[in-house]
């Protein structure tokens, strides 16, 4: 039997404006509604970790998933105010994180220069097959804020570019954490397939 693959998906915790985070609710409902399609489908362990809005937090933690894990690939969720839907974003940047984070810290900007490193999924690809194959509504974004979300995709970038995704979700004004984790299982689906096919 082939040895069971894993998927990771983070959520984060509350932070001002957000004391109920609509990123790790859709990310707990993904895991109760979809964690037994994904492993019948693809041979998938679910993991979902909810991680703290702090940045040395996420500088440490990022790596250890990676490495505990080795997961086929990551899927870190962020919540924004300003998606109408879920926003899937291209690439993150190395330093401006100057917006102070639950425990009034920013990272230290120590780079002159601002390195932009980019998503290695074709990210516009996997917008059009969910919004055809899976009746999913998803945007690519250029700009993932320079905070939290924008830090931890920039953290595992670093490590694999070409495994790693960050998928902004509405607040639950405009989707429903119901319809955020329908939507995210259709961009795994779609990002398993291309990963299967291009193996």
């Amino acid at each position: 039997m082939t040895e069971k693959r894993k998927i990771v998906v983070t959520g984060f915790g509350p932070f001002t404006g957000h004391t109920v985070n609509a990123s790790w609710e859709a990310a707990k409902l993904l895991k109760d509604k979809y964690s037994g399609e994904l492993n019948n489908r693809y041979n998938i362990d679910l993991i979902i970790e909810e991680i703290p809005v702090v940045y040395n937090h996420v500088s440490s933690r990022i790596p250890e998933i990676w490495k505990e894990h080795n997961p086929l690939f990551i899927v870190h969720l962020g919540v924004s105010h300003k998606a109408k839907c879920l926003t899937i974003e291209s690439g993150a940047c190395s330093s401006g994180y100057t917006r102070k984070d639950v425990v009034e810290k920013c990272p230290s900007d120590s780079e002159m220069t601002c390195t932009r490193l980019d998503v290695g999924f074709d990210v516009n690809e996997i917008c059009r097959i969910v919004g055809n194959e899976y009746d999913c509504v998803a945007c690519v974004s250029n700009d993932a804020g320079r905070y939290l979300c924008e830090f931890t995709l920039y953290q595992s970038l670093l490590i694999k570019p070409h495994r790693t995704l960050f998928i902004h979700v509405p607040d639950f004004d405009v989707y429903s954490a119901n319809e955020n984790a329908r939507g995210i299982f259709s961009i795994i689906c779609c990002a398993t397939e291309n990963l299967e096919k291009a193996h």
